[in-house]
């Protein structure tokens, strides 16, 4: 059997000294129990104490999801709300639950059957294993016999009786729940359909609402101690090792997470909400750190000569001046996405232009892991499944995919690189010599700029519709 090691390994152990990756920096995992493994999305977001809140769409194809907005997290009232939902008398017995920003919302975070048996066993387990869950009171004593026959609850008894407590409501109109108080949106934040297959056993028709984020204030991450374990709680059932841990070799957060989430424990990789959670940190200590870096490196006077001063910030029109001459926003140039970025793009691609005349080439490849059969095995494998899975259907491969993107990014990144590698700058070259390239990696899609010395661009130039390649050079045709 072969053992491999990576480079960055290979390089901090020539030199004797700790791999900033490597598991003993404090970055060992402990095994998830498996009474939160178990837990479903929605189970798993009862039993934690704060929040992750994102606003998560669907891509039009594949069915790859994006954020939209920041990641905000909220405290969670765990004990009020799980507290306040009925107890089963029968393990078959289930619940109906949306978890949802606030009451009044008719949107909802999730939408999922509820198995109160595995949430009470989940949070007891934490309390066994979790330090920041030590404190937390179970009460047991609620069942499915004080519903009194599934008869209708009326809301304003119940909201005037406890506020806070599930309501179970009936399920009106299941269109105009997906209806948003907002004009022109559909959802007010990610829309989760319900498990069909596990509705057919909920008990009754009543669903229960509960918001236990509602009216608490959202908390910074680099301000809560432990906030990491604290949201993700089955990723770290001990709550250590996280980001904020002491280690002897210090790991920025860029490095972190993608250690988590390149790591042969899928336990990261597939849970959607750590993904864009990660996402979010990473860009806004990004941020932070270009934002002191421009502190230092800024001008204590505007473009016409005053002094910048707290007076010129608080009148809107000075403000807006310094907007437009992009002396507010130059800290956002390392976060992609942001105009400050785009701008400092633009004028990267203009230098190029400048110093090396017009692209021969402009190329864009887009990802089509839907068609490319490896990527289905290589998720499958990493589950322990092996066989052909050519005969699957879209919405199959679909959701194959979507169990997890981070492979998908990495497989399509690999592509990339065995395109430039083994064929744009390859020994077998062109005719023409290759002078300058270009390229931009975003999610799914690849921008490739090409010099080529020599080559003349006239009217009527055609692509090559076939390639030649020999051991000393590569015509086209």
């Amino acid at each position: 059997m072969q053992e491999w090691i990576c480079h960055t390994c290979d390089s901090h152990l020539i030199k004797g000294g700790m791999p900033s990756i490597a598991v003993a920096n404090s970055l060992e995992l402990a095994p998830i129990p498996s009474e939160l493994e178990e837990l479903n999305v929605l189970e798993r977001q009862l039993i934690v104490k704060i929040l992750p809140f994102a606003k998560i769409v669907a891509l039009p194809k594949g069915w790859q999801r994006a954020v939209h907005g920041a990641v905000v997290c909220v405290p969670s009232e765990v004990e009020i709300t799980v507290n306040s939902l009925p107890r089963p008398s029968a393990e078959a017995q289930l619940l109906q639950v949306k978890l949802k920003r606030k009451i009044k919302y008719k949107g909802y975070q999730h939408f999922y059957t509820v198995n109160m048996k595995n949430v009470l066993a989940g949070q007891t387990k934490l309390k066994e294993t979790h330090p920041q869950y030590s404190d937390i009171a179970i009460d047991e004593s609620a069942t499915f016999e004080s519903l009194q026959g599934d008869r209708p609850v009326d809301e304003e008894d119940a909201r005037r009786d406890n506020p806070d407590a599930a309501q179970p409501v009936e399920p009106s109109n299941p269109d105009g729940e997906m209806e948003d108080l907002r004009p022109g949106l559909a959802l007010d934040t990610c829309m989760q359909p319900p498990d069909i297959a596990q509705e057919v056993l909920s008990y009754g028709d009543g669903i229960f609402r509960v918001a236990s984020a509602q009216g608490n204030k959202p908390v910074g991450f680099f301000s809560t101690p432990k906030l990491e374990a604290i949201a993700f709680p089955v990723q770290f059932p001990t709550g250590r090792n996280t980001l904020d841990e002491v280690r002897q070799v210090k790991l920025s957060p860029t490095r972190y997470f993608n250690t988590r989430l390149f790591c042969v424990d899928t336990r990261f990789a597939k849970d959607q909400s750590y993904l864009f959670f990660a996402q979010f940190v990473t860009e806004t200590h990004m941020a932070t750190c270009s934002m002191s870096i421009q502190t230092r490196k800024g001008k204590k006077n505007a473009g016409d000569g005053r002094r910048i001063s707290n007076k010129m910030l608080q009148d809107k029109v000075e403000l807006e001046k310094l907007i437009q001459n992009k002396e507010a926003m130059r800290f956002m140039q390392p976060v992609r996405g942001t105009p400050a970025y785009w701008e400092k793009t633009l004028r990267d691609l203009h230098a190029m232009v400048r110093q090396l005349g017009k692209p021969t080439f402009f190329v864009t490849f887009s990802a089509a892991e839907i068609r490319w059969p490896e990527f289905i095995a290589g998720i499958k494998a990493q589950q322990g499944e092996e066989g052909d899975f050519s005969g699957l259907d879209w919405n199959e491969k679909c959701e194959i995919l979507w169990s997890n993107p981070v492979t998908v990014m990495r497989m399509f990144e690999k592509r990339v690189d065995a395109l430039m590698t083994d064929l744009i700058l390859s020994p077998a070259t062109f005719q023409w010599k290759i002078t300058y390239f270009g390229w931009s990696f975003k999610p799914e899609e690849v921008l490739i700029f090409i010099w080529w010395f020599g080559l003349k661009m006239h009217r009527g130039f055609r692509i090559p519709r076939t390639v030649q390649m020999s051991s000393n050079s590569l015509t086209a045709t």
